[in-house]
């Protein structure tokens, strides 16, 4: 009977770490990773592209510069700060060419950055 204590307390520690080490129950960023905030849409007008931002996280979030392509552009928003599950229109002044693409950047003021592109300039 001690032998039995002698080898199977080691061997189910052992498999107790495994199993453990496998699982990574602490690991789980999937359940603890809020929804993102992105750029739902975006409609060209004479100088100017919208952009529909949606608030999916948890947190509200503040939109500190736009970027088109590589070049920090001067934008206008209704209000300073997009609480979670809402949404925000935001008026980027930029002078778009029909049927070129654009890669437009959002950067939050914690620094995280929200790419949205369009690929075929068309008014809206």
């Amino acid at each position: 009977m001690k032998r039995i204590w002698i080898l199977g307390v080691p061997l189910g520690i052992i498999g107790a770490a495994a199993v453990i080490a496998v699982a990574r129950p602490w690991h789980n960023t999937a359940a603890k990773q809020p929804a993102e905030v992105r750029v739902e849409h975006a409609t060209l007008r004479a100088g100017s592209i919208v952009l529909v931002v949606v608030n999916g996280s948890a947190e509200s979030a503040r939109i500190a510069q736009v970027i088109v392509n590589d070049a920090f552009v001067d934008f206008r928003a209704s209000r300073r700060r997009i609480t979670p599950g809402d949404a925000e229109r935001i008026t980027v002044s930029y002078p778009w060419v029909r049927g070129e693409a654009y890669d437009v950047r959002l950067m939050t003021s914690t620094g995280r950055t929200i790419n949205y592109s369009i690929e075929d300039a068309e008014a809206t």
